[in-house]
């Protein structure tokens, strides 16, 4: 993990945490929510403040999110806990990731690519785990690190024999920087014969 990084987070969310906390959970969690389990343990990967972990929590999930910043996963912790909802949290480097195999229940990936966690992804969901992934599609307008955008088409591939209920390519107007974004959405579920 660059520190770079974590400094830049960790400055965010010291002077934006209200307003980050305010935001909207993911509409493509919010559409798929209620058919989720209502118990078990699940991921939400580079989670920020934690806004997506605490609607699983509140469904009954046991939550780990993970993060680089401190920060956010301090503000994600004390939300939990003035709603007395099961979250935890570890400052964790996610491009260089491992968990064990088939212990989580549901995997939450929105806004944040590494392409090392896909194998983990994989074997950390139990067979009939909820994967729910969303990020950046590169376009011909990207100018920044393109390693942090995916190719089209790319997600749907990795995950081509989960059972996928949602796979979509769509590009919308960013609301902080007013500019279009496009976006690849999946929710796929491991089948019961992979390992």
């Amino acid at each position: 993990m660059s520190e770079d990084v974590a400094t830049k987070w960790n400055g965010r969310y010291s002077a934006e945490g209200v307003q980050w906390q305010t935001s909207p959970p993911r509409d493509l969690l919010l559409s798929f929510v209620d058919r989720l389990p209502a118990s078990g343990l699940a991921l939400d990967a580079a989670a920020g403040v934690g806004v997506n972990g605490l609607v699983l929590a509140r469904r009954g999930l046991h939550v780990v999110c993970l993060d680089v910043s401190e920060v956010g996963l301090r503000l994600a912790r004390e939300q939990a806990r003035r709603e007395n909802l099961w979250l935890e949290t570890a400052v964790y480097d996610l491009s260089h990731p491992w968990f064990p195999p088939a212990c989580f229940d549901v995997i939450l990936n929105f806004r944040f690519l590494e392409r090392a966690t896909f194998p983990m992804y994989r074997r950390a969901l139990k067979p009939g785990g909820w994967l729910l992934f969303e990020t950046f599609v590169r376009t011909p307008e990207t100018h920044t690190d393109v390693d942090f955008y995916l190719l089209s088409g790319e997600l749907s591939a990795a995950f081509a024999d989960f059972d996928v209920l949602h796979d979509e390519e769509l590009t919308r107007v960013n609301g902080r920087s007013g500019q279009p974004k496009s976006t690849a959405q999946l929710v796929a579920r491991k089948p019961g014969d992979l390992d």
